[in-house]
């Protein structure tokens, strides 16, 4: 199959936190160093999203053995978000897994890879989690694993965005939108509910 063009990953974040909102947990921004995307729950616990254009959860270990320490660990979930098609615009599926549950089960898959012994210089560090039922033996068919901790709802990545600057200029660029869906996407950009927003148009 011809793999599409990848989808942003913002457009991918922002369909997740709606999702997360329309299960009944809204997301705020945690302040971090650098691109991880942190988030607290309203319980005060903390969620890592880590997006997709594939169905594959990519783990990083910082060393090759099953005692690695994980670059999904440090939260208390991780909301795991990419396209019901991969690379393709339009639905998108979520899973909000307890990070324990995701790093033991990369733990567990690379131990029983190691467990056949690959032909490896020892040097692997990227363990792979694959949804699909045609990945890699050991570590496939997590959509099925893991179908308990799949959210409810729908959202998906052709919302139009209200305001994105240009290149060339501080401007903003929009679409031709409805005033229900400028109020959408301006309350997912400031992370409130859409009757929060008030637009007003001057002559």
């Amino acid at each position: 199959m011809t793999r599409g063009p990848r989808i942003d990953n913002e457009l991918l974040l922002q369909a997740g936190l709606d999702l997360m909102k329309q299960n009944g947990k809204p997301l705020s921004k945690r302040f971090s160093a650098g691109r991880s995307m942190m988030y607290d729950l309203e319980s005060g616990e903390t969620v890592r999203v880590r997006t997709c254009n594939d169905h594959i959860l990519i783990v990083l270990g910082d060393k090759p053995s099953g005692d690695a320490k994980l670059n999904i660990e440090g939260t208390d979930w991780l909301l795991i978000v990419m396209p019901e098609i991969e690379r393709t615009p339009g639905k998108v599926i979520a899973y909000l897994v307890p990070t324990k549950v995701a790093a033991d089960a990369a733990r567990q898959t690379h131990n029983d890879w190691l467990a056949t012994e690959p032909n490896t210089k020892g040097s692997n560090t990227t363990w792979n989690l694959w949804f699909r039922e045609d990945g890699p033996q050991k570590a496939n068919d997590f959509a099925r694993k893991w179908s308990a901790y799949r959210l409810a709802g729908n959202s998906d990545t052709t919302q139009p965005v209200v305001a994105t600057p240009s290149a060339s200029n501080s401007k903003p660029t929009v679409g031709p939108l409805t005033m229900a869906e400028a109020k959408k996407g301006l309350a997912l950009t400031f992370n409130v509910p859409p009757e929060a927003i008030e637009i007003t148009i001057r002559g």
